[in-house]
């Protein structure tokens, strides 16, 4: 994400467009043989932003969203080739990039009072939904994005 508008402009939206989307088609073909030959499972990561408008960010907007879109469709793509290709999509998690919000009281209780389980989101949260994914117990799921935000966007 960029502040102050900068996603307003092509270079900053290109650049998050890049780190954001484009990075997951290059691994993902990067990796391709290796995940069909091991019957592997592919996780992308969105966010909930893909479901609601970010006014201020519209490049991590439409790169969240993009990998949505990505996930189903390499989902549908890759099946025939064993790969199960999946996504997660993380809510308020407490990690260094949203600082912004949680390093200002009020900022936080606001974000908090949106959240019916009324706290952040945690690192681990994110790996418990990947490792579902990621395992047996979901190997009839394919071109899904996992919301796991603790109710954000209900």
């Amino acid at each position: 994400m960029l502040y102050r508008r900068g996603e307003f402009e092509m270079s900053g939206f290109r650049k998050v467009v890049e780190v954001n989307l484009m990075s997951l088609m290059a691994c993902a073909t990067r990796f391709h043989s290796m995940l069909r030959d091991a019957k592997g499972a592919l996780i992308m990561v969105s966010s909930t932003a893909a479901y609601h408008s970010t006014m201020g960010n519209p490049a991590y907007n439409a790169s969240k969203t993009g990998a949505v879109g990505l996930t189903r469709t390499l989902g549908e793509a890759w099946a025939e080739d064993g790969i199960r290709v999946n996504g997660i999509a993380p809510g308020l998690v407490d990690t260094k990039m949203t600082k912004v919000t949680t390093d200002n009281p009020r900022r936080l209780e606001d974000a908090l009072s949106r959240i019916p389980l009324r706290r952040l989101g945690t690192p681990a949260d994110m790996a418990g939904a990947a490792l579902f994914l990621a395992s047996p117990l979901s190997s009839y799921i394919i071109g899904q994005t996992l919301v796991v935000d603790g109710g954000l966007i209900l």
